[in-house]
């Protein structure tokens, strides 16, 4: 039988190979594009994470008029710029005037991390262990002293190591810190276009969403576009829950978590703090962990009473996000068992660092819904056979 083949400028191609070369362009423009896919992506985020409304919006009916999909695309891009815009406006001069006092508080810091104090909280830890019996070896030996040193660890020295270290390292993130609102003031106006081009690429695929996945559809043999179908959905059901939950989640965390700090136990820094616990939610398990150390650090200084409450009030939350959250918003289609959450977390920040750890638990749940198509495919092939 004759292969069919494609016509080319020297010769014919084998069909077979047209979407292997099909493919081939198409990663070809990706790794040339991937300096410049990152709001694209973030077009893409957002559009799956408002798709939902904009479907809802678009069934209500006005008389016997539904609502045209693109009035209500622009209707929901409207109600999240104007959120987004009432967040900023309430939250960035407390954000400003906490960053400068957490300048200023930095600064005293350094101011007094002189070699006085230093040497001091040397003495310090020095009598300290000595109490617990660790032998220590003073860093310059006592006048008329001889023979061999005695055996120990030169605690004075690891001391001022240390605190010297941590005092280099404070100013660095000072000026760091300070730096951010110049940077920031710079490049607003590349901020403003970006955020623009990222809400109008959304428009365009909640507005239009089924041409895209024909696109995507074209990519594949007719055969296999079954599956791909398929694959699209289970992915969908998975990223649904995790995706939307988990940053509806962040939000209603980050909302308690001001409440708490701001109104109920009167923290310093709560609007940053806040912020940070609603981010770091974002991360399952280690987010909630790390952004808890902070917190609870800063209340201490309150007293231990007031340390205690806040960390009181973080954990209420916790138990109302894993008690009441998580199967009310994100259900039990993208549930895993939190050893795969961890090993997920492991491998995304092992290999792709911080990115890796916010991406790893949505693609261990495409992979594994995707596992679970093909065993059912070749679970049905084996009956088939049977």
């Amino acid at each position: 039988m004759e292969e069919r083949t494609l016509s080319s400028g020297r010769g014919r191609i084998p069909k077979k190979y047209a979407f292997v070369l099909l493919w081939l362009a198409v990663l070809a423009v990706l790794v040339f594009a991937a300096e410049i896919l990152a709001p694209f992506i973030g077009a893409v985020l957002i559009a799956y994470l408002l798709a939902p409304l904009v479907g809802r919006l678009e069934r209500l009916k006005f008389g016997k008029r539904a609502v045209p999909r693109w009035v209500a695309t622009l209707a929901v891009l409207a109600a999240l710029v104007g959120v987004v815009a009432l967040f900023f406006f309430f939250s960035l001069p407390r954000l400003g005037s906490e960053i400068g006092k957490l300048a200023r508080d930095g600064e005293r810091l350094l101011a007094s991390l002189t070699t006085e104090r230093i040497n001091q909280y040397a003495r310090d830890t020095e009598d300290w262990l000595r109490e617990r019996g660790i032998p220590v070896q003073i860093a310059a030996p006592e006048v008329g002293e001889s023979g061999p040193p005695r055996p120990g660890i030169d605690i004075r020295v690891a001391v001022k190591q240390s605190l010297a270290e941590i005092k280099e390292t404070l100013r660095e993130r000072l000026v760091d810190l300070l730096s951010v609102g110049p940077k920031f003031a710079a490049n607003a106006f590349r901020k403003v276009f970006m955020a623009f081009l990222i809400l109008m690429v959304a428009a365009f695929l909640l507005i239009d969403p089924i041409r895209p996945m024909r696109f995507l559809e074209s990519l594949f043999p007719k055969k296999y576009r079954p599956v791909f179908a398929e694959f699209i959905r289970e992915a969908d059901a998975g990223l649904a829950g995790v995706v939307r939950g988990q940053v509806l989640i962040c939000l209603v965390n980050g909302v308690l978590t001001f409440i708490g700090l701001y109104f109920v136990f009167h923290i310093k820094f709560a609007v940053m703090l806040s912020i940070l616990a609603a981010v770091m939610s974002l991360v399952p398990i280690f987010g909630s962990i790390l952004s808890s150390i902070p917190i609870v650090a800063i209340a201490l200084s309150g007293g231990i009473g007031t340390g205690l409450g806040v960390l009181g009030w973080i954990v209420g939350i916790h138990l109302v996000e894993a008690n009441f959250l998580n199967p009310k918003i994100m259900g039990t289609a993208a549930r895993i068992h939190p050893a795969l959450v961890v090993f997920a977390l492991v491998a995304g920040e092992h290999f792709y660092g911080i990115v890796g750890a916010l991406f790893a638990v949505p693609v261990a749940v495409i992979l594994i819904r995707v596992f679970a198509m093909f065993q059912r495919r070749a679970i049905a092939w084996h009956e088939e056979e049977a």
